[in-house]
């Protein structure tokens, strides 16, 4: 399942954290982040009330070499690299498995916005159509923000079809649009 947070950056990043919190227990979950560091959204995690520590991952495609010991992160250069966000997100999939907390993955990736400002909407609608497929196919939860107000109709239109269901995020209030789900 795929749902897409749509609405200005800040609501919509602070939509899809919530979400990503929101997890049962035990449910690991792997944020790709392409315009805050890692850091931040471990320290957002935190705000929430949830330890970092125990079943989350980062891929860091802001270009900023941050260790942190308290979470696996995977560095990419640029948010245009797409292929090294599949790579490295691949990677903390299977470490999760490998340390026996891959049965139930939530994935975030915050922004799509950001992704669109490094590649052109063909390249990343395809990355995306990829994306959530491979999402779909594993079972997996998959949580995306976008930022409507920063494109033109016709891209925010063509990203949209790619996701099962929208939650539009406009001062403090959510509506939603596609299909009905269940976690």
């Amino acid at each position: 399942m795929s749902l897409l947070i749509s609405g200005a950056s800040a609501e919509s990043e602070s939509a899809l954290l919530d979400v990503l919190v929101d997890g049962p227990p035990g449910e690991t979950t792997v944020v790709i982040t392409a315009n805050r560091p890692a850091d931040w959204v471990v320290a957002r995690f935190r705000e929430r009330g949830s330890d970092p520590t125990t079943g989350l991952g980062v891929v860091d495609a802001t270009g900023q070499e941050r260790s942190l010991e308290e979470v696996p992160v995977e560095h990419v250069g640029s948010p245009g690299d797409l292929t090294g966000i599949s790579l490295e997100f691949a990677k903390l999939v299977q470490r999760f498995e490998r340390a026996g907390g891959g049965d139930r993955i939530r994935v975030g990736l915050a922004s799509v916005s950001t992704l669109l400002m490094y590649s052109d909407v063909q390249t990343v609608f395809r990355f995306l159509h990829v994306f959530t497929s491979r999402i779909q196919s594993a079972g997996l939860f998959g949580v995306f923000a976008l930022d409507p107000g920063m494109h033109d109709a016709q891209t925010v239109n063509t990203v949209r079809a790619i996701f099962d269901a929208e939650a539009r995020v406009e001062d403090g209030s959510v509506t939603t649009t596609g299909v009905a789900f269940e976690e």
